[in-house]
């Protein structure tokens, strides 16, 4: 390990601690060789204080169960139909596995205890069949939990839940984890499973939007199980961040340090769901002019952006806009106001090489217009040399004559000899809805 990638670690640890993740951990990593390696992982959270609760799949566990017991499960899951057989199938299996679970976590060094946080009743008929032992999740006993939490402890959370006569019922354990993460106001959960999520080119899909996990969970119709899996989790994901988790990370359990590698790296190793991309756009303040130097320098130096100094951007701070990724600065942008013409300039527009191809130009583009709006301009322009194809094609720009520019910048665009294109736009409707992947 490099010093570069200890500073890295580091930068994210004050931001962390404190915070509450729920990590579901799925039935077929625990089968796995790797997981000892996601325990340790664990362990690492909860040494930077970071206030951890596990949730865990039997699935599989269960149908092995079954399989050496010759019982026929009425379905796999608890999507499905439980009957009698399968309860108590599953309740074995989930008793014995929680008692594995709790052994590896001692192996690691981590205090955790099972607790029965979940009441629940019986999901009852669900387009026309009764689901019989199957059950829908009623409420979070969080006071427990957090005590546990409290004393350093790790709750340990299985896929079950009570009702109030004290019959026990198998729940999802996906659907499980949303609610705890939502009853916790957690501010990550983490799906440990099989694979991260993927484009039909079989690349890795680095950030969602809620809608377009949504979307991708409509569109996705493979029959394969691990892809039917994924498509509930996509929608389980949106539920989450539609309750107030703000990310949920899609990892592949199989792979060594995916946990740290996704939650303490600018580029990850996962899928990143999340909620409101402007929730993650703020004013830049003053201690963010080192960072925005940076990015601007890296710019100049690819020809994507007019040198400023740090000294014009200190002078001009009030105008920036940065967006951020767990912390970390990965976009920027400017709306400078000119008010003798009714405009404002939208301005150094970067995003990092390593968050490209993931929208947060256009995104920050529709907020600059946004921000233009609010102080009263009806007309907003950008120079550009690279860009303008984007500016045109994705955000409804124009090429202009740049004598439609102000005086001023029209002097300073011809003193430049950047030759770059003047792109306006009208903004006196409303943009479009927001997405942040292109």
């Amino acid at each position: 390990m490099k010093y570069d990638d200890i500073r890295g670690i580091l930068r994210y640890v004050p931001q962390f601690r404190g915070q509450t993740f729920v990590v579901l951990i799925d039935s077929a990593i625990i089968s796995h060789e790797n997981f000892g390696n996601v325990l340790l992982d664990l362990a690492v959270l909860h040494s930077l204080s970071i206030r951890v609760v596990v949730v865990f799949g039997a699935r599989l566990q269960i149908m092995e169960l079954a399989a050496s017991r010759g019982v026929t499960l009425s379905s796999p899951d608890a999507t499905g139909v439980t009957d009698e057989a399968t309860l108590e199938a599953s309740i074995d299996a989930i008793s014995r596995l929680s008692t594995t679970m709790l052994q590896h976590l001692a192996g690691v060094g981590l205090r955790a205890a099972v607790s029965n946080a979940v009441s629940a009743h019986p999901a009852g008929v669900i387009r026309g069949r009764d689901l019989g032992y199957s059950g829908a999740i009623d409420r979070i006993d969080t006071q427990t939990l957090q005590q546990l939490i409290d004393q350093g402890i790790t709750p340990l959370v299985p896929p079950s839940g009570c009702e109030r006569q004290g019959r026990t019922l198998r729940l999802n354990s996906a659907a499980v984890a949303v609610e705890v993460a939502v009853a916790l106001h957690a501010s990550k959960l983490l799906f440990v499973g099989a694979g991260v999520v993927e484009d039909t080119q079989h690349r890795r899909i680095r950030q969602l939007s809620i809608d377009e996990a949504r979307a991708l969970s409509t569109r996705r119709s493979d029959t394969a199980e691990s892809e039917s899996s994924k498509v509930l989790l996509l929608r389980h994901a949106a539920r989450a961040c539609e309750g107030g988790v703000p990310r949920v990370h899609f990892l592949d359990g199989r792979t060594d340090d995916a946990l740290l590698g996704e939650l303490f790296s600018i580029e990850g190793v996962g899928t990143m769901v999340y909620g409101d991309a402007y929730q993650s756009i703020r004013p830049a303040r003053r201690n963010d002019i080192d960072t925005i130097v940076r990015m601007v320098r890296t710019a100049v130096a690819d020809d994507e952006l007019v040198a400023r100094s740090r000294h014009e951007i200190r002078a001009s701070i009030d105008s920036y806009y940065v967006m951020e990724v767990d912390g970390t600065i990965v976009a920027i942008v400017s709306v400078q106001p000119w008010p003798d013409q009714a405009m404002a300039e939208i301005g150094c527009l970067y995003v990092r090489k390593s968050h490209e191809g993931m929208g947060f130009g256009r995104t920050l583009v529709q907020f600059a217009e946004r921000r233009a709006r609010d102080l009263g301009f009806t007309t907003v322009f950008a120079l550009s040399t690279q860009a303008y194809n984007f500016f045109e094609g994705k955000l409804g720009y124009s090429t202009v004559d740049p004598t439609r520019l102000p005086a001023s910048r029209l002097d300073k665009l011809r003193r430049s000899g950047r030759n770059s294109r003047v792109l306006m736009k009208e903004i006196k409707s409303p943009p479009p809805a927001v997405s942040a992947i292109s």
